[in-house]
Formats: C-alpha cells, structure tokens, sequence
C-alpha cells in the first residue's frame, strides 16, 4: 500500500494531476537529483516544470553547498500575453513562515519579460546574489501582467519539495496571492524554476577598495 501511494503521488507531480487545492492539504516531501550544467556553459538547478495550478508567486529557499552567485532564473508564466514583471526578493534565512512579512526581505531585482507560454521556460535576468557555502537564501519570485495586474504565476501542487545536484539544495514552500507582502498563501506549492548560477563569490565594491586600502 505504502508503495502505492508513493507511486502515485510521483505520477501525479509528472501529469499534472492536482495534489491539493488552494483551500490547503496534508504536504508530502518529496526528493529529486537534477542536472548541474546546461548547454549554455553555465551552472544552473531546475524544480520541474509541470504546473496544474497558478496565483502570483512562490517562496522558496536556496542552501548553498558550495561558494556561489545567482546570475539569473528561469520561471513558469502561465500565458503568453506579453509584458509580465517579475520580481525577485531575497532575505538571510529561510523563507517558510515570512512570506506575509516585509521584515527582512530585499528586492533583488526586476525584469519585464515576454512569456515563453505554460511548461516552458521564460528567463528573466535578475542575478548578483552571492552565497556562500552553508549559507540559507528566502526567495519570494512574483509575475503580474502589465495590462490587467493580475498573476500568472504557474507552479505545482504539493510539497514541501527538495531538489539538489550537489552545489544547491532547493526547498519549495508555498503559492502566494497578489503583491508584496502577499495578502494569501496556498499550502504547498513547488515552484516552476530553475536558479541559473557560476562558482564562487563576487568581492564586494567596498570590500575591494579596503583590499587596496592596505596596500
């Protein structure tokens, strides 16, 4: 029975069949291995990218195993309308249970962007974030159509989910409503991602300027 239910619950994740609606449910963890490098020479991790539902945004946290910089990510957008603003905000540990709360979160940055259609991956050039190793990052990201202001954020029912490829974990936490601070979140959903990223870590302006300070 139990091998059963695991079963399933992987098959639902691959064809889109819900796990929860947004009025919540019972989380399953769930654990995937992904790639570490793509065709473009740069490093990156993917979630999944098989949405059955869509609001606003997600939260979710990135683990560095080793020294790193975000350079960009990849996001599901649910339509192909044009001109959705994605942002990006950040904070020092986790994002589970800040979602609601502006304390400590920093936009990171944003990007207007052309939407690549549901399932496909649309880039948005939003990056500089350094980490280091055994360092936790929050992430909220958030898509709003230009025209009408409303989400169309595509991500997958369930969770808490872990992705990892030996450089980054991965954790996935929750579905948020409009705006930010969101107003509502929706237990859980796994974002639709991928965190595009090099090795190692950028010295800062004025760390390199007390670097030749000393010279």
């Amino acid at each position: 029975m139990r091998r059963t239910l695991v079963f399933l619950v992987l098959m639902s994740l691959v064809s889109g069949i819900a796990l929860a609606s947004d009025s919540g449910a019972e989380s399953t963890l769930l654990t995937f291995e992904a790639p570490s490098t793509d065709d473009t020479g740069d490093t990156f991790l993917t979630t999944i990218f098989a949405s059955d539902n869509n609001f606003a945004g997600n939260s979710f946290d990135i683990m560095a195993l080793t020294d790193l910089t975000i350079v960009g990510f990849d996001v599901n957008l649910a339509t192909n309308l044009p001109n959705y603003t994605v942002d990006v905000w950040t904070r020092e540990g986790t994002a589970d249970g800040f979602e609601t709360s502006a304390a400590g979160w920093t936009l990171l940055g944003s990007e207007v962007v052309v939407p690549n259609g549901v399932d496909v991956p649309t880039h948005v050039n939003v990056g500089g974030m350094g980490i280091l190793a055994g360092d936790t990052l929050g992430v909220i990201i958030t898509a709003q159509e230009a025209v009408s202001g409303t989400g169309g954020f595509s991500y997958t029912n369930g969770g808490p989910n872990y992705y990892g490829n030996g450089d980054m974990d991965i954790m996935t936490y929750r579905g948020l409503s409009d705006g930010f601070p969101p107003g509502n979140t929706f237990e859980y959903r796994a974002w639709n991602g991928t965190v595009h990223y090099n090795y190692g870590v950028a010295l800062a302006n004025e760390t390199w300027g007390n670097i030749k300070a000393a010279f």
